[in-house]
Parts: C-alpha cells; sequence; structure tokens
C-alpha cells in the first residue's frame, strides 16, 4: 500500500476519477483564461463539488448513499456555473445543497449521540457543518441575488471560502490534532473553528462601516491559527511513511503558510495598505494558493496517510 502507484490507484475511485477530468475540461468554457477573472473563482469552486470533497468525504465516517450522490449532484452543481445567473442555474445548484445539508444534519446527530468535545472532533464536525454554507452561498450566486446587500463579487467569494476554508481547513486541522497531542492543538482547533465564522462576520462589519479592528480581529485570529496548521503540517510531514505523502505535506503547509499570510496582510490594510493588495490580487494569488497549493496536497496526504 505503501508504494506510490499503489497509492494512486487506490486513492481516485472512478466517480471521482471522472469529476477530476470533467474540472479540467471545464477549463476550456472560460477560454481566454485568467487568473484574476471571475472565471477563474467559479473554475475553483465547482472542483469542490465534483471532485474535492467527494475525495475528501474518503477520510470522513459517510454513508454509502453519500458517495453514490455525489457525482450527480457534483455534475448538476457545475452546470450551474455554465448557463448564466437565474431560476435554471439556481435550481441545478440544489442538489449539491440538499446533499451536503442531510450529510451536516447526520454528523450533527451523531456527534450529538457522544458530545465528544475535544478540538479534534470539533474541527472535523465543523467541516461538515460549514459546506451547506458555501452551497447556499452558491445558491444565491446562481440566482443573482446578493445577500445583505453584498456585491455579486462577495457573494460567490463567500461560497468558494466555505467550501474550502469552511470545509477543507477544518477537516485537515481535525485529522493532524489527532496526531499532535499538544496542549497548543486545543487554541488551534479553537482558532480554525471560530476563525471561518468571524472572518464573515469581520467582512459584514466593514460593509455596515463598523469599526475596523473588529475585521482585523477576526482576520487575524483566522489567519494565525491557518498559519498554525500549515506549519503543523510541515512539522508531521517528518512522520509520513509515504514520500509522496510527505511532499504533499511540506508543499501544502508551505501554500497554507502564505496563503494565510497574504490574507493577514489584507485583514489589516486600514492599518498597512499596499497596493497590489486588490481583491482579484487576492483572489488569484491567495485563493488559489489555498485551493490549488493547500487543500489538494492536503488532502493526498492525509489519504496516503490512511491508506485510502
Amino acid at each position: 500500500m505503501n508504494h506510490p502507484t499503489a497509492l494512486l490507484r487506490t486513492t481516485w475511485p472512478r466517480p471521482i476519477s471522472f469529476g477530476f477530468w470533467l474540472w479540467l475540461a471545464s477549463v476550456l468554457f472560460w477560454l481566454p483564461y485568467s487568473p484574476f477573472s471571475l472565471g477563474h473563482v467559479q473554475f475553483l469552486l465547482i472542483a469542490g463539488p465534483l471532485w474535492l470533497v467527494p475525495l475528501a468525504w474518503r477520510l470522513l465516517s459517510v454513508p454509502a448513499w453519500v458517495h453514490s450522490l455525489a457525482l450527480p449532484a457534483g455534475l448538476s452543481f457545475a452546470t450551474a456555473f455554465l448557463l448564466p445567473s437565474g431560476i435554471a442555474a439556481a435550481l441545478l445548484t440544489l442538489p449539491w445543497l440538499l446533499l451536503v445539508s442531510a450529510l451536516a444534519l447526520r454528523k450533527l446527530r451523531d456527534w450529538s449521540w457522544f458530545r465528544d468535545t475535544r478540538w479534534a472532533t470539533l474541527c472535523l464536525l465543523a467541516a461538515s457543518l460549514y459546506l451547506p454554507v458555501g452551497a447556499a452561498w452558491a445558491l444565491a450566486d446562481r440566482l443573482a441575488w446578493q445577500p445583505l446587500d453584498f456585491s455579486p463579487t462577495i457573494t460567490l467569494l463567500t461560497a468558494v471560502h466555505f467550501h474550502y476554508a469552511g470545509f477543507v481547513l477544518p477537516l485537515i486541522t481535525g485529522l493532524a490534532l489527532r496526531e499532535w497531542k499538544a496542549r497548543l492543538g486545543h487554541w488551534l482547533g479553537a482558532g480554525v473553528v471560530t476563525g471561518i465564522s468571524l472572518v464573515a462576520l469581520g467582512i459584514l462589519s466593514t460593509h455596515w462601516d463598523l469599526p475596523d479592528w473588529i475585521e482585523i480581529v477576526a482576520v487575524s485570529i483566522m489567519a494565525g491559527s491557518g498559519l498554525g496548521t500549515g506549519v503543523l503540517h510541515c512539522y508531521l510531514a517528518r512522520r509520513h511513511p509515504v514520500p509522496i505523502g510527505r511532499w504533499c505535506w511540506r508543499i501544502g503547509g508551505m501554500a497554507l503558510v502564505i496563503g494565510m499570510g497574504l490574507a493577514l496582510a489584507y485583514g489589516w490594510r486600514t492599518v498597512w495598505t499596499p497596493a497590489f493588495l486588490t481583491i482579484p490580487w487576492m483572489y488569484a494569488i491567495h485563493g488559489s494558493l489555498n485551493a490549488v497549493g493547500f487543500a489538494i496536497p492536503g488532502v493526498l496526504g492525509w489519504l496516503s496517510w490512511s491508506g485510502k
């Protein structure tokens, strides 16, 4: 199982492989392609339902019926972003929203039976609970509805935020905290679980012209926790039994450190305002680092660790 080629064969079930290649082919729809366009954001977003989230579900205890419905729901979701925004596109996002909502309720029910309050467990629970939030904002984007009068760009970016920072980051952090028993891990888990929501509240406070320090504190907690997760993965890479897995964690950890560093700088933009930290620059660089640089290698590294 530790042989690299055997690992790659067992990591990619056929529906997930199909979703992955379809995701790569979908870039043709947005040609000419620019990472500074909103098409780039949509491209990163549809990777979640098409293949990345179903792949990451193999790290959780997910019912078989969820796995069987993942590809149809992901295909429907991706198709919604190939259509103009409107009722038809919004309806196509509903299967994914319903699927992840049903899974979130199932996970919350299971947790309520045992009430395990360890931060590793709470991180894994948060990953499932945050995912429907991202799906709901994707529905709003396809409906051309801007909740709370946010711009269409912020609506789309919020959907991406909860698919990656909301799902992948707490999932991977929770798995890492199972292996790293240090007391500092409690603070790291708490920062990741709360920081995801705090960032959303910080953006809302800025939208409502509330004091700048609210967003600064929120982003600092989120970025600091993300930096910690990145460093932790670089540290744990030494223990990884598979060479590919070690490099996945090193690459993913460093990408997360850089991406969260940029997020921290952007959160402090009212204090220090570098000209290059615009929203398009952030989703082109910060978003790509977190999605392609961290989320994908991070998930693959944990799959190789568990031998799945």
